[in-house]
């Protein structure tokens, strides 16, 4: 049967989110990269090769499964800076007083990390991170807790549209029995052993910078 691509989770018609998170421990080793739902409702290289980050395609689906069973892998904050000689370079934050906040004024943004498969990327099925804006997190939140959740249920396509503070992200639930017709994806036997292989991601791919390296930084924009 074929699923109705209207029915999509987004920021606009978040109904979800205000569903409380089944009480859990926050699993951390760093008081800046935390992990799980609970954890990532309170926050405002690896073997194999460094991890392959998602893009997103704008108006383009792409069919994903979500691979963490406890949400993100990886809760923490980031900031964004233009530098004159390497460009716009994003540094995960050490906290409030780190020295970008104090020296330049800056405010990171909350970012969450999941591990996903991407059927839909080049050669089939890769392992890649979904790394999440505010905004595409309250998306995921509602489609997690709505009646097509767990996000770790089937499969889902997801897509961006819109520009800046316009962004829609669209999130469609797809069952395994609806990859071939409505997708194009087929050989299921196959998929389900490469993403039963696929390992999911821990908090250590996300790497902090020192307190030093941070200094040097600010001090270099001052």
């Amino acid at each position: 049967m074929a699923i109705d691509r209207t029915a999509e989770y987004v920021v606009e018609h978040d109904e979800f989110s205000n569903t409380a998170i089944a009480e859990r421990p926050a699993q951390s080793t760093s008081n800046n990269i935390l992990s799980g739902w609970e954890a990532a409702d309170k926050a405002s290289a690896p073997a194999g090769g460094y991890p392959v980050e998602f893009k997103f395609n704008d108006g383009e689906f792409q069919v994903i499964k979500f691979l963490d069973q406890d949400g993100p892998f990886a809760i923490y904050k980031q900031h964004f800076l233009s530098q004159i000689t390497s460009g716009k370079r994003s540094f995960v934050s050490l906290g409030a007083n780190d020295p970008l906040c104090v020296k330049l004024g800056s405010k990171p943004e909350d970012k969450k990390a999941f591990t996903i498969a991407n059927l839909s990327a080049p050669g089939g099925p890769q392992r890649q991170m979904l790394i999440t804006s505010p905004r595409l997190y309250k998306s995921l939140h509602a489609a997690h807790f709505s009646p097509a959740g767990p996000l770790t249920k089937n499969y889902w396509a997801i897509s961006r549209t819109g520009k800046m503070q316009s962004t829609v992200y669209h999130i469609n639930p797809v069952k395994p029995r609806d990859l071939a017709e409505d997708w194009g994806i087929t050989d299921d036997e196959a998929i389900e052993k490469a993403i039963a292989e696929m390992v999911p991601f821990e908090r250590s791919v996300i790497k902090e910078p020192t307190w030093e390296e941070l200094e040097a930084v600010a001090a270099s924009l001052l």
